[in-house]
């Protein structure tokens, strides 16, 4: 892949003003934290009896300790445990001496006056080597937190089973066992555990020992290396696997049984990425195992817990004849993301939370840099393009960050974390997506192989202990022998994003003029970056060279102004070139006006960045809707996936903005007009050796000309449905998804009952989550009501149970009813959200109105229902309904103006 901004590598000399102050390196002494440092635990060994019946279970753990100056009291971590006994250097302490703090998560030790020993005096610890014992009991979760339990049907019988996982981040270890369950007490965890004889159990380590006890068997694992105490993880259950290796590693795919099979292309990317990423850090994989292990419930993502990563089922398992194109692509992603992890986040974490981004933007970018380096077809950088409506699933990548970084409520990449609550709160796009983004930009900047070196200087030198940012530009500023911390301040430690306004003023100089970037946001705080400008000249011969492989023209703008030289008048000048740059443009008329007229020459890469930052000015109410759809009707007739997956998002953006609104067929007409040539030009069927993006347009085509009430493509999906119900294999994978969606949109209450029907049959979560995700389609209240109901039983797992209410507030245009539903049911519907959507999960059913009255409502309903935690997604999703509000009165005029002046 051409790397754009290689040739900045020789700016980065200039003396760059006004540089903000850059965070310490990482000092254990110094790191955020309620624990005290002058106790750290070397070695933990701990014993766990789950008991699956009454759902609780007991456990025993002995912790050395480093004390390293006298203390009078022991502080770690325990949230609902109960502490039965303890002892110190082996004497008993008395029940007076513990006392559990449940606001805080805290578990305190008052140390005796005396000890035999001799080595505590006058209530104080000497410093030293000590030895904590304690008996504990807690229990078993229905959600992903600690501990937790999940019901799922067995592949062959259909009976209903259960198993145990574990889920630690941020701050649930404690949980699980009492712990200094902050990232940078690093220490040795060695896990027993007593499970039914029948069981297969899974951690961080392999096997160490096995025996039979009374009532089970007892396992033993080997002790991990130093490692943060979030990282541990404990897997047990009926359970199969397959196995391989990669040079001296162990690989194994862990499932229920009956499923280990579909993890077979799990395991071969598995070894695929192993082998690229030893070479790439330069450190090879530290464990002697590497476990990927698919989860039928608890949580809805991917956890890299170090040697035993887990995943919902859906993230790991594939079915060469019922899986998507699409799932495979994502199943990809999501490992080579989490195995990255493996280095950046588990070999090397992040001091705090407030530098969560060296772990998730980190994996982010390297998991997109490995999948595009093994699938050059998936235009992965190209497809993270997109724009996130919030009315759909989150967005990915730049333009997910963009879209919630223009808001008021957004925050640097850097944030501060001042209470484990907040950690939860930190894992959002900024932190992945602008992280990743940044990343992309800064390694363009160096090159690759310089951006590699410091990449190999930063784990080299911190594996097996913490860092800052800090820590990483210190690395990258050795390899590149650059200021890197100057350049990155800017992008990291302030919110926001510039725009770069372009101007032509004759002679061939045009002026540039950078200012934040804001959406919904009146008179935003005026900030300044050093920005990384790309440009070229469409047409120029020079263009051709370029393309070839030399680098393109390069602007550092350190200040508001700058200005280009000797640009030709009646050429058309492209900023951001393949739409690398975390920035906008903004291009005045006679600058458009070529740009338009140079559609034909330029590369999808910025025709897709064009049609972006158009779609941002129109957000941001710098430029009409006509600036948009007038750039959508030059554009030249395309199959290419990102521009029209573009296309379709806003579309579907503005169709569900509309719901209501009397224009709203108006519009559907004029926007079936757009994509129905695209549609034509694939069709219904897949051809012999057609790629994955033509698959996937055909299925997003089919999805967005179906919600835009096209009565051909949903007399088609109902027939073909139909066939499906006779003979499965007659409707390819691919086509599943979309197919099966616009009939649960249209569905009547027999269709709905089949539907259902096939959802509780089927003992495969990807076909489970096709058949319920189309039964929250429907737009009939009645069928509403009906699948909203689901989410209070035991039909799905609790992740994708409470799915469902934000599912059917999203899609079938009735977030009213979803809303008053899940008011009335919230305490049951938190009792199955884990710890990362515990915070947002009632705020973020508002975001499917466009009505004031609705943020008021929040408002009342936040100031007496809702935790001080859940502010900062309170504030967001205020800002994003009031926004919508004023959106769809300023648009709809305009819509009606353009749609007429069309004659539709």
């Amino acid at each position: 892949m051409r790397a754009p901004y290689v040739c900045l590598a020789a700016l980065f000399v200039i003396t760059l003003p006004g540089v903000m102050t850059a965070e310490n390196p990482f000092s254990f002494k110094d790191t955020p934290g309620k624990l005290p440092k002058e106790v750290v635990p070397t070695d933990y060994s701990i014993r766990i009896v789950p008991n699956i019946e009454k759902l609780t279970f007991s456990g025993t753990e002995t912790v050395r300790l480093s004390v390293r100056k006298p203390v009078r009291q022991l502080v770690l971590n325990a949230l609902e445990l109960e502490i039965s006994e303890a002892s110190l250097d082996g004497k008993p302490l008395s029940k007076s001496a513990i006392n559990i703090d449940k606001e805080r998560e805290l578990l305190i030790f008052a140390l005796p006056s005396e000890s035999a020993t001799g080595r505590i005096r006058r209530g104080e610890l000497a410093a030293g080597d000590h030895t904590l014992a304690l008996s504990f009991s807690g229990k078993i979760n229905q959600q992903g937190q600690g501990l937790f339990y999940m019901h799922y049907q067995e592949q062959a019988s259909g009976k209903k089973k259960i198993m145990l996982g574990t889920q630690f981040e941020a701050t649930d270890a404690r949980r699980f066992f009492p712990c200094w369950d902050e990232p940078a007490f690093r220490a040795r965890f060695q896990l027993t555990t007593v499970v039914p004889e029948n069981w297969l159990a899974v951690s961080n380590m392999p096997v160490e020992s096995e025996k039979k006890i009374t009532g089970g068997k007892e396992v033993r694992f080997a002790a991990t290396p130093p490692m943060s105490s979030y990282l541990n993880v404990f897997v047990a259950g009926e359970l199969d696997l397959i196995e391989s290796r990669s040079g001296p590693t162990q690989i194994r795919v862990v499932a229920t049984k009956g499923k280990a099979e579909l993890g077979r292309y799990a395991l071969e990317v598995t070894a695929q990425i192993l082998r690229y990423y030893n070479d790439y850090f330069g450190v090879p994989y530290p464990l002697p195992k590497l476990d990927q292990i698919a989860l039928p419930g608890g949580f809805g993502g991917a956890m890299e817990n170090w040697g035993g990563i887990t995943y919902y089922e859906s993230a790991l398992l594939f079915d060469p004849r019922n899986s998507s194109a699409r799932t495979k692509q994502n199943i990809y992603e999501v490992l080579a993301h989490e195995m990255a992890h493996q280095w950046f986040g588990d070999l090397v974490t992040m001091a705090w939370w407030d530098n969560l981004w060296l772990n998730e933007g980190f994996a982010s970018w390297m998991g997109s840099k490995c999948t595009a380096h093994f699938n050059p077809p998936w235009e992965v950088w190209l497809r993270r393009e997109l724009p996130r409506d919030p009315t759909r699933r989150p967005g990915i990548a730049k333009e997910a960050a963009m879209e919630g970084d223009a808001r008021s409520t957004t925050h640097p990449i850097q944030q501060t974390i001042a209470t484990e609550a907040e950690a939860n709160s930190a894992f959002d796009d900024i932190t992945y997506k602008k992280g990743q983004s940044f990343l992309r930009m800064l390694e363009s900047f160096l090159g690759e192989e310089v951006f590699r070196d410091g990449i190999r200087r930063y784990i080299a030198a911190h594996k097996y202990s913490n860092t800052t940012t800090a820590d990483l530009w210190s690395a990258l500023s050795e390899a590149s022998k650059k200021p890197i911390g100057e350049i990155a301040a800017g992008w990291t430690q302030q919110p926001g994003f510039p725009v770069v306004k372009v101007k032509r003023e004759g002679d061939g100089k045009v002026q540039l003029t950078q200012e934040r970037f804001a959406v919904h946001f009146k008179n935003p705080p005026p900030l300044e970056w050093k920005i990384p400008l790309t440009y070229s000249v469409v047409g120029l011969p020079a263009e051709a060279s370029a393309e070839a492989g030399e680098a393109p023209a390069t602007l550092l703008m350190t200040s508001k102004i700058d200005n280009l030289q000797n640009i030709p008048t009646d050429r058309a000048l492209k900023l951001n070139l393949n739409g690398a740059g975390n920035y906008r443009a903004e291009y005045d008329a006679p600058s458009w006006k070529l740009l338009l007229e140079a559609l034909p020459k330029l590369g999808v890469e910025d025709r897709v960045n064009l049609l972006s930052d158009a779609w941002a000015l129109v957000q941001a109410d710098r430029a009409p809707i006509a600036l948009y759809f007038g750039l959508v009707e030059k554009l030249p007739a395309s199959t290419e996936l990102a521009e029209r997956e573009q296309i379709i998002n806003v579309l579907d953006s503005v169709n569900r903005l509309l719901v209501g609104n009397p224009q709203r067929e108006k519009f559907q007409r004029y926007a079936r007009s757009l994509l129905r040539p695209t549609f034509e030009k694939v069709g219904w069927e897949l051809t012999k050796g057609e790629v994955a993006a033509a698959t996937n347009l055909r299925a997003g085509l089919i999805s967005a000309l179906g919600d835009l009430n096209d009565p051909e493509i949903i007399a088609g999906c109902r027939e073909r449905f139909e066939k499906y119900l006779a003979n499965p294999a007659s409707l390819a994978p691919d086509l599943r998804p979309p197919v099966l969606a616009v009939v649960g949109r249209y569905a009547d209450e027999k269709t709905w009952s089949k539907l259902h029907e096939l959802g509780l049959k089927t003992t495969s979560i990807e076909e489970k989550q096709n058949y319920y995700s189309a039964l929250a389609e429907s737009i009939d209240p009645k069928l509403v009501q009906k699948t909203l109901a689901i989410a209070l039983t035991d039909e799905l797992p609790t992740s994708r149970a409470i799915f469902l209410v934000p599912a059917v507030a999203r899609d079938s245009g009735h977030p009213d009813i979803a809303w008053e539903f899940a008011k009335a049911n919230l305490k049951t519907l938190l009792a199955k959200t884990d710890a990362a959507g515990a915070n947002s999960y009632a705020p973020s059913l508002f975001t499917f109105f466009s009505d004031d009255s609705r943020a008021d409502e929040l408002k009342s309903y936040a100031k007496t229902n809702l935790p001080p935690a859940s502010a900062p997604d309170v504030a967001k999703v205020l800002d994003e309904v009031q926004f919508r509000t004023e959106f769809k009165k300023r648009l709809a005029p305009e819509l009606n103006a353009w749609i007429e002046q069309k004659g539709l």
